[in-house]
């Protein structure tokens, strides 16, 4: 009875935190329905289409790499709030401004705020989870995030009858509000309290979530100085550094393995491919997503109980066998061309999905010691949306100039060595405290 109500309080925290992953997922995918009309109210030219789509990265690759320090200065939760304050001042601006500087600045600054949740509600989950259920529960916030651009859609679709883009945006500000209030009713993490010599509140918030607390962090961590001042530099430590890097380029494989590929622009792949209309495409898209949806409830499933690097490593594999798949159809095929293309896509995008959507996250939330964890997560998830920006601002120009065959098989040759990397580099951490984790990457 008493372990149900342990996970109950921790699914709780973990469902309000993740609320902040829909929040990601929906505001990346609005603007592609709205585009169209934006693009009409604004008279913007193809460039600044393009700049106006970009801004939002630019805006999340610096709330990520703030984002995380602005964690383990005020705490988790308080940033939560703050970036909610950011993000309904962006929107608000965004549809009522009829200033064309400040319409752009306003992508700028929800970038930076999905750029902060990116950052944070991986690790908040992680800290209040106990090692039995932290995978599951980390996962959440990627199933949100996938629910997020899927809603996106579904209002963007009957919005956009009616010739209304700007309630595309200010809907997600129902959500946005929904976890404002919901923030009232969860703790800020122990191990952030411990960090700031609040170790008995710390330990009262870890009896609720965790079935044994003598091997947490908090009681077995006496080494680190509480009153220095954490600096960037420790990322480079000799206990920090082999984690710090693997955690960075597993975040830089999540991008450049071509996910955002699909999440941008699987309308425009299935037009080229031959299907007759756009409308049609975005069908076929959405489908792809609702794919993504049911893989991620797998992947859910499965990482508490097979772990982190099987899952991983099928999934490269898996993606890069689709991508191969993909490439060979663009090279040979011209009858059937659009079936192959939905096959393969839905095929990479299930084994993303089931392992690398997930356990990119999940990992980067446990690898690094508590005193500096915001930071670390921050400068990955930076290190993330920089990947995201070159691979979502180059695919065009690659299909361009390469065609879209062999732009297909450079990302399956990446996806190779994603999976050289990750049978190498990444250690099994399933069930294990994050003192057991640290203590791996310390050797």
């Amino acid at each position: 009875m008493k372990s149900k109500k342990l996970f109950f309080h921790s699914l709780f925290y973990a469902l309000v935190a993740s609320i902040g992953g829909f929040l990601f997922g929906y505001h990346t995918a609005a603007i592609s329905g709205a585009l169209i009309f934006i693009a009409k109210e604004f008279n913007l030219s193809i460039a600044l289409q393009q700049i106006l789509v970009s801004f939002i990265l630019i805006g999340a690759i610096i709330g990520a790499y703030i984002g995380g320090h602005l964690a383990d200065l005020i705490g988790r939760k308080k940033t939560f709030f703050y970036s909610i304050l950011i993000l309904s001042i962006g929107t608000i601006i965004f549809v009522i401004t009829k200033n064309i500087f400040l319409f752009f600045s306003s992508r700028v600054l929800i970038g930076f705020s999905i750029g902060i949740f990116s950052t944070i509600s991986p690790i908040y989950i992680a800290e209040l989870s106990d090692p039995k259920y932290r995978g599951r529960l980390v996962s959440i916030n990627q199933l949100s995030l996938v629910l997020g651009i899927l809603f996106s859609n579904i209002f963007a679709y009957f919005f956009l009858k009616i010739f209304f883009w700007q309630a595309i945006f200010l809907t997600g500000l129902i959500f946005a509000f929904f976890m404002f209030i919901l923030l009232f009713f969860i703790p800020e993490t122990p191990s952030f309290l411990a960090n700031k010599n609040q170790k008995i509140k710390a330990i009262e918030i870890l009896k609720k979530v965790r079935f044994n607390i003598k091997d947490s962090e908090i009681i077995k961590n006496k080494s680190y100085d509480k009153s220095k001042k954490t600096k960037i530099s420790e990322l480079f430590s000799r206990s920090v550094r082999s984690a710090f890097l693997v955690g960075i380029t597993l975040n830089i494989f999540r991008q450049i393995t071509g996910i955002n590929i699909v999440t941008y622009y699987a309308p425009k792949i299935f037009l080229s491919s031959g299907v007759a209309t756009p409308h049609l495409a975005m069908i076929f898209a959405a489908s792809i997503t609702t794919i993504n949806i049911f893989a991620t409830l797998i992947s859910i499933w499965l990482i508490d109980k097979v772990g982190r690097r099987p899952l991983l490593i099928s999934s490269i594999l898996g993606m890069m066998i689709f991508l191969f798949i993909l490439s060979i159809c663009f090279f040979t095929l011209h009858k059937n061309l659009t079936v192959f293309v939905m096959i393969s896509l839905m095929g990479f995008v299930s084994f993303f999905a089931i392992g690398l959507g997930s356990v990119s996250w999940l990992i980067n939330s446990e690898i690094y010691p508590m005193h500096i964890r915001g930071k670390a997560n921050g400068i990955a998830t930076f290190a993330n949306w920089i990947s995201n920006y070159l691979v979502a601002t180059s695919f065009l120009s690659l299909v361009h100039n390469l065609g879209q065959g062999l732009t297909f098989l450079i990302f399956a040759i990446i996806c190779l060595f994603a999976l050289i990397f990750s049978i190498k580099k990444i250690p099994e951490t399933k069930g294990k405290t994050f003192l057991e984790i640290q203590k791996f990457f310390k050797k």
